[in-house]
């Protein structure tokens, strides 16, 4: 999603941008990509000779590996003559981007975490840098569409009422046998009164039956567009912590943050450190209570964030010009 969002802004911005990806013939997506794709048997990180002849053919201006690649496929694209991006979103992945197999022939590295989250640059990474005169990462926090200014045409229903939006993710994560949706769905049937309307984002992933009401909207899933102007505009965002805490918070959102998986408790700490949201564990009581805290004292951060996307842009910029 995040290398589809980063596509269309370039395409929006350069129309005559020749973009591909390559991808896993299996991945759900693959179908569903708007633009020129090469399919492949697995993952394209273990597609190794499949990746690399594909990169020798296209000859990219800048290729691009999104979490994801080995350092011999990174190697070859700058072999290539190609500028080369590594894109990290946790300490794991950041990892790679400083293995001496990547690091020397790294044009560009994005950290999509906030550095208060994620952490300045350790010592053998500032090391690492030193010795193979590579690129300092850039710690661009989260890359998303920015929002419109007016409601998608189909929540016009929305316009003028106050309504708080909710998802808990992808719709497979769950607590104590019970999907984390239902259990946002149930704290907004609590919360939810006339004044009040709801949009319950159940992810793509979600299997089980829900029910829509009068104040009450379902929606399985959005494109991050329409989800980014439903958060502008949501008076509450109640959501995991994971990649739409960190947009809600760089779009300055009074945001409540559930953690619905085992890696988002540290990041919700760091982020709560900031005052820049309220937490609630995962039981609807919690929820229901923290969201009443929120809607009568709502937050107003002091964090001013960059959007990742201004950063990706400023970079193709400079390439676009390197290159006249």
């Amino acid at each position: 999603m995040r290398s589809l969002i980063i596509a269309q802004a370039i395409k929006r911005q350069w129309p005559e941008s020749d973009i591909s990806f390559i991808l896993n013939k299996d991945a759900p997506y693959a179908s569903s990509c708007p633009f020129p794709h090469f399919l492949l048997n697995n993952s394209p990180t273990k597609e190794i000779s499949a990746v690399n002849q594909l990169v020798s053919e296209y000859k990219p201006d800048v290729t691009i590996f999104d979490c994801s690649g080995r350092a011999s496929q990174v190697r070859h694209a700058k072999a290539c003559g190609s500028k080369v991006v590594f894109i990290s979103q946790h300490k794991k992945k950041r990892k790679r981007g400083f293995s001496f197999g990547r690091l020397p022939f790294l044009d560009a590295h994005w950290i999509t975490q906030f550095k208060f989250v994620d952490g300045d640059l350790t010592w053998l990474e500032k090391l690492k840098l030193k010795l193979c005169n590579g690129k300092a990462p850039q710690f661009i926090g989260p890359v998303f569409t920015p929002p419109a200014p007016d409601l998608p045409a189909e929540f016009a229903r929305l316009n003028g009422h106050d309504f708080v939006l909710w998802a808990a993710g992808g719709g497979g994560h769950s607590h104590k046998g019970v999907p984390a949706i239902e259990v946002f769905y149930q704290a907004a049937k609590e919360l939810n009164n006339k004044d009040l309307q709801h949009i319950v984002v159940t992810g793509a992933n979600y299997q089980g039956s829900l029910t829509a009401t009068e104040n009450m909207l379902l929606v399985k899933s959005l494109p991050n567009e329409q989800l980014m102007t439903l958060i502008q505009h949501a008076r509450l965002v109640v959501c995991g912590g994971g990649d739409m805490m960190g947009q809600a918070i760089v779009l300055r959102k009074n945001l409540v943050a559930v953690p619905v998986a085992k890696d988002q408790p540290p990041r919700i700490a760091k982020c709560l450190e900031q005052k820049a949201i309220y937490q609630a564990s995962l039981e609807q009581a919690s929820i229901v209570a923290q969201a009443k805290i929120a809607l009568e004292h709502p937050l107003k951060h002091q964090l001013d964030v960059t959007p990742g996307l201004t950063y990706v842009m400023d970079y193709f910029k400079s390439v676009l010009e390197s290159k006249k």
